[in-house]
């Protein structure tokens, strides 16, 4: 399966994110995968509309990228991409738009989440020390002999 990294901006920080493209290896950066974020509109058919297009792009994904600038934390819909991302048991990793001052979204707070650089190495190596797991799994208990 292909990495994919859900990417979760406010609309106001759409620029610097589209930028973010550059740091994935398929663009010469050094992120491995790709960056997925929600990009058919929806808002018109209501918020269950909303909640099922921001499921159906995150369920594509193995990590998501929280973009923080100076307006994320007033975002409605950043407590409900933590929820999905959290429940679908995702990487998380928090950048910084440079130059912002604004703080992290709370429901990433509350799980003790800290904010790397927003630099393609930053990022990358947040992104692959999340992705590799924390432990390899045992092997299965050999079998005694008796004799």
């Amino acid at each position: 399966m292909t990495k994919k990294t859900f990417i979760s901006y406010a609309f106001d920080d759409k620029e610097i994110v589209h930028s973010g493209r550059s740091f994935t290896q398929a663009q010469g950066g050094q992120v491995q995968g790709q960056f997925v974020r929600v990009e058919k509109f929806v808002a018109d058919k209501g918020e269950k509309a909303i909640d099922a297009e921001i499921k159906r792009v995150i369920d594509q994904c193995d990590a998501a990228l929280f973009v923080v600038g100076n307006n994320n934390h007033n975002s409605p819909w950043i407590k409900r991409e933590v929820e999905l991302a959290t429940s679908k048991g995702l990487k998380i990793v928090i950048a910084r738009v440079p130059g912002t001052t604004g703080a992290i979204p709370e429901a990433l707070v509350r799980q003790g989440r800290t904010e790397v650089s927003f630099t393609p190495k930053a990022i990358s190596a947040q992104l692959e020390a999340h992705r590799r797991p924390s432990a390899q799994s045992p092997l299965p208990p050999s079998k005694k002999s008796r004799g």
